[in-house]
């Protein structure tokens, strides 16, 4: 499950609309994805989600997501990363200005 797979998870309309929000914000900015794992975990601690079961499955499957693409992210490649954090569009329409803040923001740049 990739960043937008993760928004598109929450199952209330306006929590989903809010996080993607908040999301397509931190896409546009110059912080890197420790900033993403800090905001998406200050958004959750900070909604109320109607169903508590709905609120446990979005915190796991954070978890999952943060493990697989934010802790991980030393082993993976440029593509990858591009993939986990929903950046290909933002990548291939980019020029090499918007290139080099991306790979600042997945911690790309060695």
């Amino acid at each position: 499950m990739n960043l937008d797979e993760l928004v598109n998870s929450v199952p209330e309309n306006d929590l989903r609309e809010n996080l993607s929000r908040w999301v397509e914000e931190w896409k546009q900015d110059g912080k890197d994805i420790g900033a993403l794992a800090s905001l998406i975990g200050k958004w959750h601690g900070n909604v109320w989600f109607q169903e508590t079961d709905a609120s446990n499955k979005f915190h796991t499957e954070f978890q999952n997501f943060k493990s697989a693409a934010i802790d991980s992210i030393g082993g993976l490649t440029l593509n990858e990363r591009l993939y986990w954090f929903g950046l290909f569009e933002a990548w291939e329409s980019g020029n090499e200005t918007t290139q080099n803040r991306l790979r600042s923001k997945l911690r790309a740049n060695a």
